[in-house]
């Protein structure tokens, strides 16, 4: 039987915000962040600049856990890497919004990818997410915390260690599993955040693909663009929708005070008895495979998402999870 693509994409949920997040593979370079602001000055003006944005955070590869962190891994793998992913998220009112900057900044965007292409090895992609649940308090500095905090007005931030650390991982779901597992993953959450230095969390679930911003686009409208005909624009391959994927794809990001409160506290969903018999059977089991985890850490965020996430957040139980 054909699966109608198309109307279980118009089946999910609506999200407070929507997640694009660009992902790129480059060599792991000490002057990474030089060439990245260099070529990404323009490129964040515009961003700026598009009706709906609402944030980001860009993030640098610093690690990795083999098999869903079953297996100790390095603490900071940071100078043994060869080569490094690096994620820029971008948070939007709407994924059209976010298409709206790509057909509107088209000549920025080109620029900037042309000034990247000596350093990727692999990539760009941008998949589109929506929101399953978040709970990531926006980092401020002490003084501001201890002012909020006087006020009353402290709930939903978190002071900036300076050193946070985020973990984010990839999973797989079976077909039919996808409600099980959400659920599982927010009581595991929920669970973890009694560890120590845990900041937060979010489970992102992937909607679609933005062929715009993943680099691709026909070949007839790239071969316009070259000749430099008069009004011509590049053409997405395919809708966001196309790219629905099954089975479902989740990222669950979480993020910690610091690189050691990462390594000690995350292995806690596979070895602490009351994490294991939550995580293991509703999560781990609706998996097709190990959830694939990296660590990242932030070279630069703006985070006005997090307040907007704070600000609509409800309940787990009241969305179902």
């Amino acid at each position: 039987m054909k699966t109608d693509i198309r109307q279980l994409f118009d089946a999910e949920p609506a999200s407070p915000l929507y997640v694009a997040i660009n992902r790129v593979l480059v060599g792991n370079d000490p002057d990474l962040m030089g060439m990245m602001k260099q070529a990404s000055a323009k490129m964040c003006l515009a961003t700026a600049l598009t009706p709906g944005f609402k944030g980001f955070d860009l993030m640098r590869q610093i690690g990795a856990c083999p098999m869903g962190m079953r297996w100790g891994a390095r603490p900071d793998m940071g100078d043994r890497l060869s080569h490094i992913w690096i994620d820029q998220f971008t948070y939007w009112e709407s994924w059209e919004a976010h298409e709206d900057f790509h057909e509107t900044f088209e000549d920025v965007v080109v620029d900037t990818c042309a000034k990247c292409g000596d350093i990727l090895l692999e990539g760009p992609e941008e998949p589109i997410y929506r929101i399953v649940y978040s709970d990531l308090p926006r980092l401020i500095s002490m003084n501001q915390w201890l002012r909020k905090s006087a006020a009353g007005k402290s709930e939903g931030y978190a002071v900036d260690s300076g050193e946070s650390v985020t973990v984010m991982a990839t999973h797989k779901v079976r077909p039919g599993g996808e409600e099980e597992f959400e659920a599982g993953e927010v009581a595991t959450m929920d669970k973890l955040k009694e560890s120590t230095g845990m900041v937060g969390y979010q489970i992102l679930k992937r909607i679609g693909i933005s062929t715009l911003g993943s680099g691709h686009a026909t070949v007839e409208s790239l071969s316009k663009k070259l000749k430099d005909i008069a009004g011509s624009k590049l053409e997405r391959t395919a809708e966001v929708w196309e790219g629905y994927p099954i089975p479902a794809e989740y990222l669950v990001i979480v993020e910690w005070e610091s690189l050691g409160d990462a390594q000690g506290g995350m292995p806690h969903v596979n070895v602490k008895p009351e994490l294991l018999f939550i995580h293991g059977p509703k999560v781990l089991d609706n998996c097709l495979q190990l959830p694939n985890v990296r660590m990242a850490d932030s070279m630069f965020r703006e985070q006005t998402y997090r307040e907007i996430l704070h600000q609509n957040q409800r309940p787990p139980a009241e969305l179902g999870l």
